[in-house]
């Protein structure tokens, strides 16, 4: 029964949120230019200088 019990707590995690998770720790922990993200690099822009979510993002 203690079997039984271990597999349905844990299961395999979805391919796509493991993506999804390495992308976003690297888009918020890397340096990098906004001009070469395109669109993204300039919302992130947007944020940091119109909207001082400076310290949000960077803690986040």
């Amino acid at each position: 029964a203690g079997t039984a019990n271990n597999a349905a707590c844990f299961q395999r995690g979805s391919l796509f949120w493991f993506a999804v998770l390495t992308l976003s720790f690297g888009y918020c922990t890397v340096g990098h230019p906004y001009e070469s993200l395109g669109l993204l690099g300039s919302f992130t822009q947007s944020l940091v200088d119109r909207h001082h979510h400076h310290t949000l993002l960077h803690n986040g």
